[in-house]
């Protein structure tokens, strides 16, 4: 927290990048500048080039090199994520799209009373449903008058930190 508001503002890059110590400077990256120097030089968004995994053929590889040798173990792959070109609202969309049609076929499923698709809907979707619970959750405490307010870093609604409450108006 304190780092944070005595240094100028970093890249995202930055904390992938960064080297953490144990003892001091517990932090070590160009980018750290202190907020009474001048700043750093802005960070140009550069796309990187894509780096096959494995070379096509075991001819193409140089001397020394072995598959899974671990030299590169500790990076963080960012290109996937800049390979999906359609903007957040389409992304968005489609998933709440799909889980409204979802959730209207599990509707039509309640008249069957079958509770094997009730285990495979509990057991597979564990995750999300608990996703939902804890944003439920999380958007009824914000909302109400009587109970604490969430912290961020809670336990229990942590993988809701993001989600964004409606007001209790909607």
């Amino acid at each position: 927290k304190h780092l944070v508001q005595s240094v100028h503002p970093v890249a995202p890059t930055f904390f992938l990048e960064v080297q953490r110590n144990r003892t001091i400077p517990f932090w070590i990256h160009p980018l750290l500048v202190p907020l009474d120097s001048c700043p750093p030089p802005p960070a140009t968004a550069v796309m990187p080039v894509p780096v096959p995994l494995e070379p096509v053929n075991e001819g193409e590889m140089e001397s020394g090199d072995e598959v899974g040798d671990g030299v590169e173990d500790d990076l963080v792959d960012t290109f996937c994520q800049q390979l999906d070109t359609r903007t957040f609202q389409e992304r968005m969309l489609t998933h709440v799209k799909n889980i409204r049609d979802f959730c209207d076929g599990l509707e039509y499923q309640i008249q069957f009373n079958d509770y094997r698709m009730l285990t495979v809907l509990e057991r597979n979707g564990s995750s999300f449903l608990r996703l939902a619970d804890n944003c439920l959750s999380r958007e009824r405490r914000e909302n109400s008058s009587r109970s604490r307010s969430p912290t961020t870093w809670e336990k229990g609604t942590a993988s809701a930190m993001f989600y964004r409450a409606r007001s209790s108006s909607q």
